[in-house]
């Protein structure tokens, strides 16, 4: 038995009832223009009986007490428009030569012309004149109520065919959606059948115009998983591998000051194996960190002042630059209200100006500035060192690129590019108006802050 609650989610269903919505309208539409019609119908019915009668006495040879000719055997239909039928022949002088069924007694027929006359009354009636070659006057009458017997029979014979036919419509229509439905239920069975590290195009041979569309959707999806698997692969590996670099040093330090009998080689020997652990726990500390940024992206914008972010981070890294003898400058709007969150925002600016101290020659200048410029905004970090060559751009923000020489982890661009698709910037390398690097963050206003 399939749950209510699930039943109410189902796409059969749904197109099932829209199409019946349609069908009942239509239905409702078809029964106004039955009522309508049927009235018509009756009357013309009724109407062509009257004729048919009066037509008849009028060409029959007739002797006073007669009964009225019969104008052929009478249908279903007739026998229901003549049954209260009346009919009635005067002579040229009033008198009565045929009468015969109900009559209405509140009128005088011999004043009647020629052709239809209504009258009214409790019954009404509905008459038909004509006069005979030899001058005698032919009536046929029925009781108006006779029009609403015939009309509602009408009515109930075609709401009866109605009803059935969309009684009939739905039950196809609910094994056809049925059917049409059947390729989504094979690709959903398809989709089951499969491991867990199967990536390869879901195939579905003679699909539907109409799921096209999905199964691409499946397949995009797929590839990008299959190669977002393969980046964690490789990023594993290399992760491992910068891992147990540290770690083999850290290991062979360590045997050497156990066996090392000069205390200051000894010293050495343990001050390496310490630097070794910062880096490994530097390390580690960036990998958590590109950890926690996924899921950062699920916090929700708050209006934060970019002016105030950047002044903070740049306050933090002030000791640094002091230490190194660099000159650091900024070059910052009193303030910047943007709606984002300000974790990526942070990341970005303390990972490219420590970057950028790192990088270059003590005593070198670094330069931090940020403006809008319309619907974009604008972080810039320059400095006045050696510069990237133009042939390093391309892998500059892979993890753990870098020289072997160069100081840090290489996973701090890393999260730089990844903070910045976190905001939904771009991140663009060149070259400094100061002669070194430069590295600038392009932020599109998406949402404007609220003014307070």
């Amino acid at each position: 038995m399939i749950p209510w609650r699930r039943l109410g989610r189902s796409l059969r269903l749904r197109l099932t009832l829209w199409l019946l919505a349609g069908v009942a309208l239509f239905w409702l539409v078809s029964l106004a223009y039955v009522v309508a019609e049927s009235g018509k119908e009756a009357e013309e019915l009724l109407d062509a009986r009257l004729v048919a009668s009066v037509e008849a006495l009028s060409a029959a040879p007739l002797g006073r007490g007669d009964a009225p000719p019969s104008s052929g055997p009478p249908g279903k239909r007739q026998r229901k428009a003549g049954k209260h039928a009346g009919v009635l022949v005067l002579d040229p002088e009033g008198g009565e030569i045929v009468r015969f069924g109900a009559l209405p007694s509140n009128a005088d027929l011999s004043r009647l012309a020629d052709g239809f006359h209504r009258i009214p009354g409790k019954p009404g009636w509905r008459i038909y004149a004509a006069t005979r070659s030899d001058g005698a006057r032919v009536f046929a009458a029925h009781p108006l109520e006779a029009h609403d017997e015939l009309t509602e029979d009408l009515v109930e014979h075609s709401v009866e065919t109605l009803t059935l036919g969309a009684l009939a419509l739905a039950l196809f229509s609910w094994w056809a959606i049925g059917r049409g439905l059947r390729p989504l239920a094979v690709l959903s069975h398809a989709l089951r059948q499969r491991r867990p590290d199967a990536l390869e195009p879901v195939a579905l041979p003679d699909a539907p115009q109409e799921l096209e569309p999905v199964v691409g959707a499946v397949n995009d999806l797929l590839a990008r998983l299959s190669q977002a698997f393969e980046r964690e692969r490789r990023f594993t590996a290399d992760v491992a591998h910068e891992l147990r670099t540290p770690i083999a040093a850290i290991a062979a330090h360590l045997d050497a000051a156990l066996v090392e009998g000069n205390e200051t080689r000894r010293r050495e020997a343990l001050r390496a194996a310490r630097e070794g652990t910062t880096r490994a726990a530097q390390l580690i500390e960036q990998l958590l960190t590109l950890a926690r940024l996924g899921h950062d992206a699920r916090r929700p914008r708050r209006t934060i002042d970019a002016a105030e972010v950047v002044r903070q981070e740049v306050a933090l890294l002030w000791p640094q630059a002091q230490a190194r003898g660099h000159a650091l400058e900024v070059d910052l709007p009193e303030t910047l209200p943007l709606l984002l969150p300000p974790e990526p925002l942070a990341l970005i600016v303390r990972n490219l100006v420590d970057n950028a101290l790192r990088h270059t020659p003590p005593g070198s200048t670094v330069r931090v500035s940020l403006r809008r410029e319309g619907n974009l905004v604008r972080l810039e970090i320059e400095d006045d060192g050696p510069g990237i060559p133009p042939e390093r751009r391309e892998t500059l923000f892979a993890p753990f690129a870098r020289d072997s020489t160069a100081p840090g982890t290489g996973l701090g661009l890393t999260l730089v590019r990844e903070a910045a698709e976190l905001l939904g910037a771009r991140i663009e390398p060149g070259e400094s108006r100061l002669g070194g690097a430069r590295f600038t963050l392009v932020l599109p206003v998406l949402h404007e802050a609220p003014t307070r």
